[in-house]
């Protein structure tokens, strides 16, 4: 019985997330869209710089929720509550269509929705390789915003940005049919782990950047 409730919860927590990423690429769309229109308020682009970055970070950390993050809900739910803040102008020009509002409320129904179905999943099975391509991706920008962020120098936060982006370039050759999945199939739970301490790596850096160095180090430490 309590298999059968774990498998309910993690088919909820999958079909929340892929109406989350959904929406995410809607709105990021929409934004890119309104920037150029004539017709409308100058877009910041630092704005929409920031809400991809916000959108990023919800869901990275979504998929990586079951790893017992410090202060989960508490971060998530204050990120999330920033993406609202950066929409809601949007939501309040009654100039915009109903459409557009209803994506923008898809939006914040699902981040609420993800955000409490994944805290309760506990599950730590390998990724599917979809998923695990995507966390990949998003955890490239988060180096790289962190890098950028460091400059100059060559910090440890571009280091993980290009490793990332190598293991998500090779693991793309297996999603394309380039390389046969059983011939690595060993891998993937490593690289799945790799992006697991990554992430931890990152969402430690947020609350503790005195301790960066020790936990890079940390990240080359067997499980």
């Amino acid at each position: 019985m309590e298999k059968r409730k774990d498998n309910e919860e993690a088919n909820n927590s999958l079909v929340s997330f892929s109406a989350l990423r959904k929406d995410v690429a809607n709105v990021l769309d929409f934004m890119e869209r309104l920037k150029n229109e004539e017709d409308q308020k100058a877009v910041d682009v630092d704005l929409i710089e920031s809400l991809k970055l916000k959108l990023t970070f919800i869901c990275t950390y979504v998929q990586l929720s079951y790893s017992d993050l410090e202060q989960f809900e508490d971060i998530m739910t204050r990120k999330r509550q920033e993406v609202e803040n950066l929409l809601q102008p949007i939501l309040d020009d009654d100039g915009k269509d109903v459409g557009c509002k209803y994506v923008l409320t898809s939006l914040a129904g699902n981040m609420v929705d993800c955000i409490s179905l994944y805290h309760r999943s506990k599950s730590d099975a390998t990724m599917m390789d979809e998923q695990l391509d995507f966390l990949l991706l998003n955890l490239y920008h988060l180096s790289k915003h962190r890098a950028e962020k460091m400059f100059p120098g060559v910090t440890q936060f571009e280091v993980l940005q290009n490793v990332c982006g190598n293991i998500r370039d090779f693991h793309g050759l297996i999603v394309n049919g380039c390389i046969k999945h059983d011939m690595v199939e060993n891998v993937l739970s490593l690289f799945q782990l790799m992006a697991e301490r990554v992430g931890h790596f990152l969402w430690d850096d947020q609350n503790d950047e005195n301790a960066q160095l020790s936990k890079f180090e940390n990240l080359n430490s067997s499980s």
